[in-house]
């Protein structure tokens, strides 16, 4: 193949996969803004923000827009001389998730009803787009958001497997949620029964369609921080050849 005719084929290649992460972060986005609109509580990722926006005059994409720069920063005090700069790509990608949180909550205001039941389904349905649009973001190789590369951080650091520390952060975000809205509100805002139920079928939804959707081609290593802790792998909860 010419050197032209690859990088014809890498552009391709690259245009491809970038669309895959913006349509993950709109169908993602949706889907948190179904979830919340059903007022049956938020997403468990999304709990601090949505408080933080209730307490706050600022919207629910600019509040999480906030939280995730603070996400980025403790990335840098974490790995230090192992942060990657190609992590600098979380903050524009953070800006089109945050913009697209306001646009699709804006969208979807007319899905609101007194209905538990028309409710229910709201938040089911927001599961399901919030899981798709996580698959693309994955499948796409290309930048996580700054929670996720917090995570990810802290695994390093750590040298815990991805999946434990990822549920340690989410329960910790939740608990400060919690927390921060009975201080300030003296109730709980955001957090319900629909909060529990996406802490449980967002992860079954993406396996389920990972299932079916494998992937057939090389893996490519998303622009993220090493998956190396002092010469060692990083453990994501696979089990190692041999």
């Amino acid at each position: 193949m010419s050197a032209q005719k690859k990088y014809s084929h890498r552009f391709r290649n690259l245009t491809g996969r970038l669309l895959m992460l913006l349509v993950g972060i709109e169908l993602a986005t949706l889907g948190i803004a179904f979830t919340t609109l059903s007022h049956l509580g938020t997403t468990p990722i999304s709990t601090l923000p949505y408080v933080c926006s209730v307490i706050f005059p600022l919207s629910f994409g600019t509040t999480t827009f906030i939280l995730n720069c603070g996400f980025f920063l403790l990335q840098v005090a974490l790995l230090r001389k192992r942060f990657s700069p190609l992590n600098i790509l979380q903050i524009p990608a953070v800006i089109v998730f945050s913009a697209f949180i306001d646009m699709n909550m804006h969208l979807c205001a007319p899905v609101v009803s007194d209905s538990w039941w028309i409710s229910l389904m709201t938040s089911l349905m927001g599961n399901v787009f919030l899981a798709i649009g996580i698959f693309l973001q994955v499948r796409s190789k290309t930048i996580v958001q700054p929670g996720e590369g917090m995570v990810i951080a802290f695994a390093t650091v750590l040298r815990k497997p991805f999946g434990t520390v990822k549920i340690w952060n989410d329960v910790t975000i939740v608990i400060l949620a919690c927390l921060l809205s009975l201080a300030v509100l003296g109730n709980l805002v955001g957090l319900r029964e629909g909060t529990a139920l996406s802490a449980v079928l967002v992860g079954l939804f993406v396996k389920v369609i990972a299932h079916f959707f494998p992937e057939n081609r090389p893996k490519d290593e998303p622009h993220q921080v090493p998956l190396k802790a002092k010469g060692q792998e990083l453990d994501l909860g696979k089990k190692k050849e041999g």
